[in-house]
């Protein structure tokens, strides 16, 4: 497939109003200081601040490349949750920490991570694209290729998708293959349902619900014999609560509650007869402070839970179903 010509931008802040997204992928080997030190340099000469808060030895790498590393304020690099919302919230007070509030832009390297999970890696490197857009920020994420050992995962091909922007030798350049977030996520959450449980009789059957404590108090019962400790399980009543009571205010009646428990993971899938929404980026921002721009409902809601999927309750286009999936 013929890409377009990549546009080589060599300076270290554009004409960008809001958040540039930069991947590289970090190879075994490389002198990633090399890559990443003139950009560096380049900002602080331009006298803006620079962030680093990436794991050893990258992060004393970059200091020295940097030549004056008393400029840099150096951030402890902590693992990211799994969960995006969680791993977004994240970054996103890091950023907002530290963003200068005289119009400057911040520059922010972070990584190499180690993920887990390839979905949620790239749900959360997807995300940042759209929550924190408005942010001046130059945000430099280095990658492990460690990923490409996930599940035959191509390391590049996701940073590629999730990054409008690349770091390379000839340096930093627009790339042709990002992929906007909704449309992204989209794939990701086609790959996630129907769920497997689904074919198998649930744990906990409520139809047409009509009295929400009740529910709480079937939905607690039943998971008090499940693999989740007391707190987790809190968590994920709470994330059903707010998705039925939503579903209670603005769908059509009726609505009807399963939980499908194992010792691996958790399902609950919400359904009621009103009119889907395929739009996988409802819940997050773009937003600041508490990111609750879009529903602060379905933001706690996402922030309990490992996965949270919107579809059509039937082939035919009818109804709504919400599924809530947490791993124990």
């Amino acid at each position: 497939m013929e890409h377009a010509q990549q546009q080589v931008d060599p300076s270290p802040s554009p004409a960008v109003r809001g958040y540039r997204h930069i991947g590289h992928v970090v190879r075994p080997g490389g002198d990633v200081a090399a890559l990443v030190g003139p950009v560096l340099r380049a900002a602080l000469d331009a006298g803006e601040p620079v962030v680093v808060a990436c794991t050893e030895p990258v992060a004393t790498q970059l200091l020295v490349a940097v030549g004056h590393p008393e400029d840099v304020h150096v951030h402890p690099a902590e693992a990211l949750d799994d969960r995006p919302p969680n791993a977004i919230a994240a970054i996103g007070s890091l950023v907002d920490r530290e963003l200068p509030d005289d119009g400057r832009r911040l520059h922010l390297v972070t990584g190499p991570g180690d993920p887990d999970d390839w979905r949620s890696w790239a749900q959360t490197e997807a995300l940042l694209n759209h929550v924190l857009a408005e942010r001046p920020v130059d945000h430099l994420c280095l990658l492990t290729p460690a990923l490409g050992e996930l599940d035959g995962v191509d390391a590049q091909a996701v940073t590629r998708a999730t990054h409008p922007w690349l770091l390379t030798e000839e340096g930093v350049l627009r790339n042709p293959d990002y992929r906007a977030p909704d449309e992204l996520l989209r794939e990701v959450e086609r790959a996630l349902v129907p769920d497997p449980l689904e074919a198998t009789e649930p744990t906990l059957s409520v139809i047409d619900l009509d009295d929400m404590r009740a529910l709480r108090r079937a939905l607690r019962q039943a998971l008090a014999d499940s693999a989740l400790t007391e707190e987790a399980a809190q968590d994920f009543v709470l994330a059903i609560d707010e998705v039925t009571a939503n579903a209670a205010e603005h769908g059509v009646p009726p609505v009807d509650v399963k939980l499908w428990c194992t010792p691996e993971r958790l399902l609950c899938a919400v359904t009621d007869r009103g009119t889907s929404f395929d739009d996988p980026l409802v819940g997050y921002g773009p937003a600041h402070g508490d990111m609750a721009v879009g529903g602060m409902g379905l933001w706690l809601a996402r922030r309990s839970v490992d996965t949270l999927t919107t579809t059509a309750a039937d082939d035919s286009g009818q109804g709504c179903t919400v599924r809530l999936v947490v791993r124990a």
